[in-house]
Parts: C-alpha cells; sequence; structure tokens
C-alpha cells in the first residue's frame, strides 16, 4: 500500500498541484479575492457595527430605567427627557465614533431634543406610556408621535452627519420613519401586555419593544447611508 501511495503521490498529485492548483490558486483564487473578499469583509464590519449599534442603544434605554419611572404624559416631563437623552446619546455616541468624527455633538443632540419633548405637550417619547387602552388609537397614536420625535431628532443629528455622508437630509426621513414604526409596535405591545395582565409592568416590555425595534432600524440605516459615500 506504500509502496503504491507514494508513487501515486509523487506521479499525479505532484503533477496536479503543480499544474492545476497552481493555476486555480493564481487565476480563480486571486480573482475571487478581488472581487468578493473585500466586499465580504465590509458586511462583516457592518454586520459588526449593527449589532453594537443595537446593545448599546438597547443597554442605553435599561441603564436609563434606573433614572426614570415609565410614566404616562404628565408625569415624565424636561428633566427625565434629559435624562435619558443623555443615557441614549453617550451609548450611541460610544459606537458612532468609530465612523464619524468628531461625534459628540450626537449626545447634545438627543439632550436637547428630549427635553425639549419632555417639556412640550408630548412629553419625552420613549418613556412615555400613552393613557388609552384601545389598541387601534395606540397604533395611530404610536405612528404620529414616533414620527415627531423621529423627525425632530433626526433634523438634530443631520446637523452632525451633514458633512460626513452624502444627502445627510435624508436622514430626517429615515429617523421619522423608523420611530413611527418602532413606537406603533411598541405601544401596541405594551397595551397588549397590560391588558392580559392588568399591569403596568407591560408597557415597559412594550417600549423595550420599540427602542429594540429603533435601534435595528437606525442602525441598517445608518450603515447604508454610510456606504453610499463609498
Amino acid at each position: 500500500m506504500g509502496k503504491y501511495w507514494g508513487k501515486f503521490r509523487g506521479k499525479y498529485w505532484g503533477k496536479f498541484r503543480g499544474k492545476y492548483w497552481g493555476k486555480f490558486r493564481g487565476k480563480y483564487w486571486g480573482k475571487f479575492r478581488e472581487k468578493y473578499w473585500e466586499t465580504m469583509q465590509g458586511i462583516k464590519t457592518d454586520c459588526s457595527f449593527i449589532v453594537q449599534w443595537v446593545l448599546v442603544t438597547f443597554g442605553g434605554f435599561v441603564v436609563s430605567l434606573l433614572l426614570i419611572e415609565i410614566g404616562e404624559k404628565p408625569d415624565i416631563g424636561a428633566l427625565e427627557g434629559v435624562t435619558g437623552g443623555a443615557a441614549i446619546g453617550l451609548a450611541q455616541f460610544l459606537i458612532l465614533r468609530q465612523r464619524i468624527s468628531p461625534a459628540w455633538g450626537w449626545i447634545l443632540a438627543s439632550v436637547l431634543v428630549w427635553g425639549l419633548m419632555g417639556g412640550s405637550g408630548l412629553g419625552a417619547i420613549g418613556w412615555v406610556a400613552p393613557r388609552t387602552g384601545n389598541i387601534a388609537l395606540r397604533a395611530v397614536y404610536g405612528t404620529i408621535h414616533g414620527a415627531q420625535l423621529g423627525m425632530w431628532i433626526g433634523a438634530s443629528q443631520w446637523l452632525i452627519l451633514r458633512n460626513k455622508i452624502p444627502k445627510a437630509q435624508r436622514w430626517i426621513w429615515i429617523s421619522s420613519f423608523c420611530w413611527a414604526i418602532a413606537m406603533s409596535l411598541g405601544w401596541i405591545v405594551g397595551g397588549i401586555f397590560r391588558l392580559a395582565f392588568h399591569l403596568f409592568l407591560g408597557e415597559i416590555v412594550g417600549l423595550g419593544v420599540a427602542w429594540l425595534v429603533v435601534s435595528i432600524t437606525t442602525g441598517v440605516a445608518l450603515v447604508g447611508c454610510q456606504d453610499s459615500l463609498e
């Protein structure tokens, strides 16, 4: 067996490696690496950013719950808005600075917008639970108020992004859309849990869903806007 295997390796395998394997590596593998490998590495980097963005954004919301008690509109004012905005802005800044520099303005934008909204009739959306238990009304109000928050926060963040990505004004509408979807889903889920278990804790679950959705959608959108630069 050893005799024939040695003969095979010496005569045929060596010929195959020399003639075909070298050709494959030189022509096809090189072409593959040149054409697809960089793309695959870019996708890996983008996915890593999105995962980190989701973790820090949702984590910022969880941390904010240590400082803010979820409530209805009259209970969540400017102070809670500033506190929550600072928690979210700082968390996102830690990841955003990997791609955009300087990014410190992102913290200021979050603090200002949520502080102003907390002092307004809308309340600090993101920590506010609607009074109504009607699921249809929750869906409508969630969409409207989410879109309003998304537009204001998107406009403030546009000031940071405008010199960093092309057509940065798109971010205002993207942010508005993401928040509209997120708050609508969050308030629906919160209403369902609250009606099912008769506990206000259901509202926290719903807001958690909203923050999870908005972190995923805005993370993907940020990557898409940045990729258009390349």
